[in-house]
């Protein structure tokens, strides 16, 4: 489900630094759902969901971000060889979020409405609202203000 005025940037004009690889939106599986609100926009960026990731209104993903509710494979090796199937969780991401460049967001994280994603951040777990989060693994290291308008 995808909502209003989506943008999807899969080359890199239009992005100042570039994309290099096209925008992916899977939902894989009979039972898998990805939701993206309104007036969100995308650059070079691949969605996986095995069982759903969801996008609030008004989030902003830079290029080669990687959004995944699964561990894509079972993590032990027996079990790929059954081919068993991997954990998963899904992932929520709330209104006006942005998501820096390269930064990959796991399975079961829920980020918060407002927060920031630092460019190249791993998100293993939840970021609250207005919130800036950066590093492998992700910690909250600002709160997010308003500019002053004075």
């Amino acid at each position: 489900m995808i909502g209003k005025r989506f943008s999807a940037r899969s080359k890199s004009k239009g992005n100042s630094i570039g994309v290099f690889q096209p925008v992916m939106i899977t939902a894989w599986g009979p039972e898998s759902l990805v939701e993206i609100g309104d007036d969100v926009g995308i650059s070079g960026c691949s969605i996986t969901a095995l069982q759903r990731v969801a996008i609030g209104n008004r989030v902003l993903v830079g290029a080669g971000v990687l959004i995944i509710d699964s561990d894509v494979h079972p993590l032990h090796p027996k079990d790929r060889v059954r081919g068993g199937a991997p954990a998963k969780s899904p992932v929520e991401i709330a209104d006006d979020v942005f998501i820096g460049a390269r930064a990959i967001i796991l399975k079961g994280v829920r980020i918060g409405q407002g927060a920031v994603i630092g460019a190249g951040s791993v998100v293993a777990s939840n970021v609250p609202a207005f919130m800036i989060a950066a590093g492998n693994p992700a910690r909250v290291v600002a709160e997010v203000k308003e500019l002053d308008s004075t």
